[in-house]
């Protein structure tokens, strides 16, 4: 993977938002994961429905999103909440060309 090159901007909320609910529409409905997310810290009581419903709902950046030049992509912090209400934090990178996210991590805040 190069390290240098063009670095296109990264997506506002509401471009992430239409991006994510577009996946998760007309995406594939599994595959979506890291295996990281899906079954490491299974401890964190975290489900993919618990991450289904937090970037279903109304969400918002916990921080600025961060460009990853290793795998040039932009990762992104998505503050929410898992189907309890208990606070939840989704790590995503998106591949804005195919119109696709992978879920990094998640965790209870």
């Amino acid at each position: 993977m190069s390290t240098t090159g063009y670095i296109p901007p990264c997506l506002n909320e509401g471009e992430l938002r239409a991006l994510v609910v577009d996946a998760l529409e007309n995406g594939p409905n599994e595959g979506n994961d890291t295996f990281h997310a899906r079954f490491d810290h299974l401890e964190r009581n975290l489900s993919h429905d618990d991450v289904i419903h937090g970037l279903e709902r109304t969400w918002n950046f916990d921080r600025p999103p961060v460009f990853n030049k290793t795998e040039w992509q932009w990762k992104y912090y998505i503050a929410t909440e898992s189907i309890d209400g208990d606070g939840l934090l989704i790590v995503i990178a998106v591949d804005t060309s195919n119109r696709s996210f992978e879920v990094i991590t998640r965790w209870r805040e």
